[in-house]
């Protein structure tokens, strides 16, 4: 595979859009998840510190210098690997809601969807020469597989556990990558 280095606004841009993606699809997958708790303080408390991680890393990210030991390396085609693997997740997403919709499985489709999501940051890693993306793909697809298996006695309750878990690996590549760089 032939690479190239990085420019250093490409670089940074990179890190700045990774941040903010993790920081706001968590928080997405917190609110997806978040039909479990119950309305009132639990419920308005979850929602805050959710909204103020999602946002503190957006903050967060011109304000800390990166670490990174070593120029970035992508790929010559690091940007059509990148639409190739969104557009196979957009694809796999909706052939699931399909596929789950007709054949009245939609309890399984949030366990599904994290683990189909998580699946497709396997190959960004290489592809934005950003390792710590697998660990990414390795948590949402375990938040799924568990999603799934708890929708087999409560559905609400899978769909919790693939919300919060897909937030909580998205934020925490988030954290990394701001730390790192």
């Amino acid at each position: 595979m032939e690479t190239f280095t990085a420019p250093e606004k490409l670089s940074t841009g990179m890190r700045r859009n990774g941040v903010t993606i993790c920081a706001f699809f968590g928080l997405g997958w917190y609110i997806g998840g978040a039909g479990v708790l119950s309305a009132g303080a639990p419920y308005w408390t979850g929602l805050a510190l959710a909204v103020a991680i999602s946002v503190g890393l957006v903050v967060a990210v011109p304000r800390v210098a990166t670490k990174r030991e070593r120029p970035r390396q992508l790929p010559k085609d690091w940007g059509r690997r990148y639409g190739i693997w969104v557009a196979f997740e957009v694809v796999l997403i909706i052939a699931a809601i399909a596929a789950f919709n007709a054949l009245d499985l939609v309890d399984f489709l949030p366990g599904t969807i994290a683990a189909i999501v998580g699946a497709h940051f396997l190959p960004l890693a290489p592809a934005f020469d950003e390792p710590k993306y697998r660990w990414t793909g390795y948590g949402m697809i375990a938040a799924g597989i568990a999603g799934v298996a708890v929708s087999l006695g409560d559905a609400v309750l899978g769909g919790a556990v693939a919300g919060f878990g897909s937030a909580v690996a998205l934020w925490a590549t988030g954290v990394a990558v701001l730390k790192r760089g």
